[in-house]
């Protein structure tokens, strides 16, 4: 006689006791006669091999988009953060210029060295904006205040630093103070001079204090009128793992 198979019970349905010869499927629990049958559980088929890599590549792709606009935010925010403050120094040295005829000096030994080399990046971060656009009378025996009230520095310390004997906005009757708020501990560092440099708010690699930059001698600069005043700070790093540079300067203000 043919046997046939029963391929499944509905679960809590009484059932009759299967006619002579017919079996029950392996997939069931045969009840007695005239009671309800047991479904055993039965389970869908798992992700291939395939499916799981596919998903995995997928997830791996939102992560990078996302780790790309997260870059490129902060990229932004470290910009504004930037150019609002060299907006604020370029009006400054602005009203400097407009007051006293001329922009406040930079280091002398900027012209002995070409723009771009490493010589030329040093000597634009050695200036004395700070005393500049603050005011540092003159004492008597050709010392200079510093508007903080810390002790005297020589004329001499000046001419180390940045190859001139002093500071222009330093007549006792014509002192501009124009750097406002005063400047607080976190716009400066002080050198190993004992002088205060204006710092970058945000870190450049490889460097212990990120400085100002500033030029308004040397021929070759960008604002051939003017003066370039410009930040360095790092921006995260190629595909090569070789850092990214970004330089913000007022020859290209928004």
């Amino acid at each position: 006689m043919k046997t046939t198979t029963i391929q499944s019970w509905k679960v809590g349905r009484a059932v009759p006791c299967p006619p002579s010869g017919i079996r029950a499927g392996a997939n069931v629990t045969p009840p007695s006669c005239g009671g309800q049958r047991t479904a055993r559980p039965t389970f869908a088929g798992g992700f291939t091999l395939v499916e799981l890599l596919v998903v995995i590549t997928v997830i791996g792709i939102i992560a990078a988009m996302v780790a790309g606009l997260s870059g490129l935010a902060a990229r932004k925010k470290h910009d504004a953060v930037v150019t609002a403050e060299k907006n604020r120094y370029v009006l400054f040295i602005s009203s400097y210029k407009s007051i006293l005829g001329f922009f406040p000096p930079d280091n002398a030994a900027n012209v002995n060295y070409a723009p771009g080399t490493p010589q030329y990046e040093q000597s634009t971060s050695m200036n004395s904006l700070i005393y500049e656009l603050t005011g540092a009378p003159m004492t008597n025996n050709t010392s200079f205040l510093p508007y903080d009230g810390s002790p005297p520095i020589p004329g001499s310390v000046f001419s180390n630093f940045c190859g001139r004997g002093g500071i222009a906005n330093s007549l006792p009757d014509e002192i501009h103070v124009l750097f406002q708020p005063l400047p607080s501990p976190k716009d400066y560092m002080t050198n190993s001079l004992g002088l205060k440099q204006l710092i970058v708010p945000l870190p450049l690699t490889g460097a212990l204090n990120n400085l100002w930059h500033y030029d308004c001698s040397n021929p070759n600069r960008h604002n051939s009128s003017g003066f370039d005043l410009w930040a360095e700070y790092s921006a995260g790093s190629d595909t090569t793992g070789a850092p990214i540079i970004v330089t913000n300067g007022n020859w290209n203000l928004p």
